[in-house]
């Protein structure tokens, strides 16, 4: 039943490791970790589509092209919408392929998202929101995951993903909010509106999660890579949060305007 357990568990202490030496530690690093982890996403990306796989000068700026529109993210967020639709004319152009346009601005502005985040000045932005966006996310999957090993029953999509089941879901809203409880004895939060942010962040995180599952099932692949050991690839590891980054951004407009 947990036969992959240790391993994902191992992986995941890893990461939040990683998230705590750039968020806490260091955290001008963590701007340039979101840059390179959209370029690592990039390469996923083309590989999946079997698209320019060769490390030639020519991907190398085709790269940096996409990566482009994620200098605006901070300052100026419509510049970075409209590169990132010009970049999807131009991928679709070098490509042939809808999906592969797609996916790649869904990533970029993903991360686009995450980094406009950092500098909000709302209740939901800044350095220590990250790390709590990042955490909800995670207990959410791994909500998911013990409920579907455990309990088991009904599936969600199966065509789509045949793991996720609805007990899986609901246990990850249970451990989201149960989380969210917690923080809030410690005085970490005040209002009971962040039971909504936290409830929207897992739903959109479990939305991110079938995103990705019908990649690859429209792709024919399992996983999306296998740099991490017990995951698969990275979007395998981020699909959650790359989605929750919509809805978290969304709601920061909303409380800027």
């Amino acid at each position: 039943m947990f036969e992959d357990l240790k391993l994902r568990t191992l992986s995941a202490l890893i990461l939040l490791l990683f998230l705590f030496l750039f968020a806490v530690i260091v955290p001008f690093l963590l701007k340039p970790s979101l840059y390179i982890l959209n370029i690592l996403f990039l390469r996923e990306l083309f590989r999946l589509y079997k698209f320019k796989k060769e490390p030639n000068i020519f991907n190398l700026i085709l790269i940096a092209i996409c990566i482009f529109p994620l200098y605006f993210s901070q300052d100026f967020l419509f510049m970075t919408f409209f590169l990132n639709g010009c970049l999807f004319f131009l991928i679709f152009y070098l490509s042939k392929s809808i999906g592969l346009g797609f996916f790649i601005v869904y990533v970029n502005l993903s991360i686009s998202f995450l980094l406009n985040l950092l500098v909000s000045s709302t209740e939901i932005g800044g350095e220590s929101f990250f790390v709590v966006l990042v955490l909800v996310v995670a207990f959410a999957d791994i909500g998911g995951y013990f409920g579907g090993r455990i309990i088991g029953g009904p599936k969600v999509f199966e065509k789509i993903s045949p793991n996720k089941t609805w007990a899986g879901i609901f246990l990850g809203w249970i451990t989201v909010i149960t989380f969210y409880y917690i923080l809030k004895a410690f005085n970490l939060f005040v209002s009971d509106f962040f039971v909504f942010i936290f409830f929207g962040i897992a739903l959109s995180s479990q939305v991110g999660d079938f995103i990705e599952s019908y990649i690859k099932r429209n792709l024919g692949v399992k996983d999306t890579g296998n740099i991490i050991p017990g995951h698969g690839g990275l979007l395998d590891r981020f699909d959650g949060l790359l989605c929750a980054s919509f809805f978290v951004k969304i709601i920061d407009f909303f409380l800027t305007t």
